[in-house]
């Protein structure tokens, strides 16, 4: 992946600023006579409670600045809670041109001062602080500086980005010393040496969400931070390059969802998670040429959870490798509270054809089954009664009751497993078929398999299927971060719909 890359996965994970850029505070003066005699200020007027609430929704400039108005008014700016993002200092936002040379590098110290003065000057508490624009390499004695005030003035929601030169700019251990944070994303930076830290709840006892962002991080760093929150509810490895290269979830009875995003690593093992809902896998790869293992031990409420790639995964479940050709799953090796399965396979690859009916068999009560292909190589199609011979599945002939065909090719492999589900489904409502829609030969394809099913005896086993085409949409991905990690969605695998037939 190109830098650009990188820093896109980067800033499209991070969470929302609090206050809108464009938020202003009006004078809001009027006449207090018909005849336009002195102003009345109505702001002024209001309860300090409400004024706070105003004040802690206006960009950092502009709540800082309301200081200048009066004694009462520098009183209410540091009584509320600060917000400092440190793109509402630059004059001209923080996107200024590169040809701007040296010039820019003196905007850039001049708003890195402005950042010690605001968190030098408020009292605290820091409701949330973002410092992503900096090359902070240049201001590493800022940043020292800055985790100090930050830890001392109890600072709740932090993300820090450096952007992006040198990639392994360490990051000062006073960050284990913000025990105030409830949210944490660093991105681009060397994670500290926790040897020799405190070790156990009271260094994060109220962090609930953690990002590392294309950060160099040992395993065992990983294992200290994780033993440190026990409130922790979701953990997101975004853009990561094999460091951490081993992620272990244990004894996390908070833990609600993973998401390991566009990462490299080795093994995830899922030991002892009692709370976890969501795992996702999105654009993982191996540090070697080995698969990556997928481990899922103790995770009773586990019910999102992809997407699963046939090519590079190993999965283990319960001590059990899950292998081409098992028919008979285990109760051990199997994970019943899954309803939502994702699925990456590439249908034009039998290895990868052969071991999905025991991955399938290892989910036994899966209602939505979305399948992604993914097309890397071709070696061969399976033997045409592969399908018929395969045997039971449970959650395809029980429980299963939409599939989500993504990237749909009309390849002969792909057919096949489309019958396979058609004839064997009996509780299935819909199929989607989702296409390019600028590809008008997938799209031919498509509507040519829809009529061609619709008027056959392959949708017997559910009389109710509908089949049903859509095209992508235009624009941002719809599977993104924020609706991955967004656990108020039921199921976050997003289907467009800018173009829609049925049939």
């Amino acid at each position: 992946m190109t830098m650009d890359t990188i820093l896109h996965l980067v800033y499209s994970s991070l969470p929302e600023n609090p206050v809108s850029p464009t938020a202003t505070l009006s004078a809001a003066f009027t006449s207090s006579s018909s005849a336009g005699g002195g102003g009345e200020d109505r702001i002024s007027a209001l309860p300090d409670d409400l004024l706070r609430h105003i004040v802690s929704r206006l960009p950092t400039k502009d709540a800082a600045r309301t200081t200048a108005l009066s004694s009462r008014w520098r009183g209410i700016w540091r009584s509320t809670p600060l917000v400092l993002i440190d793109g509402d200092l630059f004059p001209q936002g923080p996107h200024i041109s590169a040809a701007a040379g040296a010039s820019l590098r003196s905007i850039r110290d001049a708003v890195a001062n402005a950042v010690t003065r605001v968190l030098a000057s408020h009292p605290g508490p820091l409701r949330f602080v973002g410092v992503i624009n900096f090359f902070l390499g240049r201001h590493v004695d800022a940043l020292a500086d800055w985790l100090r005030l930050l830890a001392a003035k109890g600072v709740e929601d932090l993300v820090l980005v450096n952007r992006p030169w040198p990639l392994d700019v360490r990051i000062p251990d006073t960050i284990l010393r913000c025990a105030s944070l409830r949210r944490l994303y660093l991105g681009v930076f060397r994670f500290p040496d926790t040897t020799g830290h405190p070790r156990g709840p009271d260094v994060f006892p109220h962090l609930q969400e953690l990002g590392i962002c294309h950060t160099i991080m040992d395993d065992g760093d990983l294992d200290h931070v994780l033993a440190c929150c026990p409130a922790l509810e979701k953990l997101a490895l975004v853009a990561g390059y094999g460091t951490p290269s081993r992620v272990r979830v244990e004894s996390r009875h908070s833990l609600r969802c993973v998401l390991l995003w566009w990462s490299m690593i080795d093994e995830l093992a899922i030991v002892d998670a009692p709370c976890l809902e969501r795992l996702i896998l999105w654009g993982t790869y191996p540090c070697e040429e080995e698969p990556i293992k997928i481990e899922i031990g103790y995770a009773p409420q586990l019910t999102v959870l992809g997407y699963l790639d046939m090519g590079i995964h190993a999965l283990h479940i319960g001590g059990m490798i899950i292998k081409a050709g098992v028919t008979d799953v285990s109760p051990m090796a199997k994970v019943p509270s899954v309803k939502i399965l994702g699925i990456n396979v590439n249908f034009e690859a039998r290895k990868e054809m052969e071991i999905l009916p025991s991955f399938l068999r290892c989910f036994p009560n899966v209602e939505a089954l979305h399948i992604k292909y993914n097309v890397d190589e071709s070696n061969g199609e399976l033997n045409s009664k592969f399908w018929q011979e395969v045997g039971h599945i449970e959650c395809v002939e029980s429980s299963i009751k939409k599939v989500v065909f993504d990237q749909f090719r009309g390849g002969a492999n792909e057919l096949e497993f489309i019958k396979f589900i058609l004839e064997r489904a009996q509780m299935l409502d819909k199929m989607v078929f989702v296409v390019d829609p600028e590809n008008s030969a997938f799209v031919d394809q498509a509507m040519s398999t829809m009529k061609s099913l619709a008027s056959t005896d392959y949708t017997s086993a559910s009389k109710k299927c509908s089949l049903m085409m859509v095209g992508y949409r235009k624009g941002p991905p719809a599977f993104s971060y924020m609706r991955a990690s967004d656990l108020s969605l039921s199921d976050p695998f997003f289907v467009s719909k800018d173009i829609q037939v049925t049939v």
